[in-house]
């Protein structure tokens, strides 16, 4: 397509808009990496480094409402985001939110599986743990494990385990919770069918 220069009446004579000109009332369109400078309201900016599409309101470069469901999709932030902006962190597989009353990037309900912990979580974000097999909670400080794992083997886990988790002894049928603590060991809870002692919850509350 050509790029064409519209056609106007300047003293009653045809004249081609001049690249610098521009129509009383019209915004103008700028593509490139950098704010334009001297906008007028109504301009439109597609910034290339985000690929957002912006109007100028007066006084700052905002997003028009058609925009806001606009995911970008990059290994680091973008610049000068908008409120509600949606953000596609690439390099930590993460969709995250600006707010702009705290000026930060929130997450939007993702989830990180990895056998390592993200680098910079924010609080609020969840994590799979391909290693321990475990999903966590970043609190703003540590990562919190949520919920309980179950083993089952012949024989009691070593490493791994947590307060409150479950093992099932395949070979027996017994249940076990883990203590630790002072105790660090495993009580019986139920026997199964096997001929191994039985225990009761009551059992492990003792242990406290």
């Amino acid at each position: 397509m050509a790029d064409r220069k519209p056609i106007v009446y300047v003293g009653g004579y045809p004249q081609e808009l001049a690249a610098g000109d521009r129509l009383s009332g019209v915004g103008t369109v700028t593509v490139s990496n950098t704010a334009p400078s001297s906008p007028t309201v109504g301009d439109l900016w597609l910034d290339q480094n985000s690929n957002i599409l912006k109007v100028w309101d007066g006084s700052a470069w905002t997003e028009p409402s058609e925009s806001l469901s606009t995911v970008v999709i990059a290994a680091t932030a973008p610049t000068s985001p908008t409120n509600g902006l949606l953000w596609f962190d690439s390099s930590s597989k993460q969709l995250k939110i600006y707010v702009a009353a705290t000026t930060s990037w929130e997450p939007a309900d993702s989830v990180t599986i990895a056998a390592t912990a993200p680098s910079s979580p924010l609080t609020g974000e969840y994590w799979w743990d391909t290693t321990a097999s475990r999903l966590k909670f970043y609190t703003g400080s540590a990562w919190a494990e949520i919920g309980h794992k179950t083993f089952s083997s012949a024989s009691a886990p070593t490493s791994g385990m947590v307060e409150g988790d479950w093992w099932y002894n395949s070979t027996s049928g017994a249940f076990s919770m883990y203590i630790a603590g002072s105790i660090n060991a495993w009580a019986v809870v139920s026997s199964g069918g096997g001929s191994g002692g039985g225990g009761s919850v009551n059992d492990i509350l003792a242990y406290g």
